[in-house]
């Protein structure tokens, strides 16, 4: 069955850095939401930072909350079974994140975004 409303989606693999200068400009300016689907992964891997900019091309800062925290996803990997993460709410207003793996084990992981408009 169709949706009666269609909205746009996309989805793409992507392979985790643990530095924001190693990793890949997601384009966000058209997209209300998302979700990162990791698969089975090393159980070091545990955080993912959200850094942001207005455009892919930009200058990348960590994400914060209205607190000053730092908008993260908390993981809970498996080496048996995969899991999907939705991206946090604050990442709405941002032209373009990336997603900063907290272990150098983390770039060994393909994951898959998927982002809907």
């Amino acid at each position: 069955m169709e949706p009666k409303i269609k909205r746009k989606f996309r989805a793409f693999s992507l392979t985790l850095a643990d530095s924001e200068s190693g990793s890949v400009a997601v384009r966000f300016d058209d997209a209300a939401g998302g979700a990162i689907a990791t698969g089975t992964a090393s159980t070091a891997l545990t955080s993912l930072t959200i850094w942001a900019s207005a455009s892919p091309a930009g200058t990348f800062s960590p994400l914060r909350k209205s607190d000053g925290s730092a908008v993260e996803l908390t993981l809970s990997p498996s080496t048996t079974q995969g899991r999907v993460y939705a991206l946090p709410d604050e990442c709405y207003a941002t032209g373009a994140i990336k997603l900063v793996a907290n272990h150098a084990s983390g770039t060994a992981v393909n994951c898959t975004v998927m982002l809907k408009g």
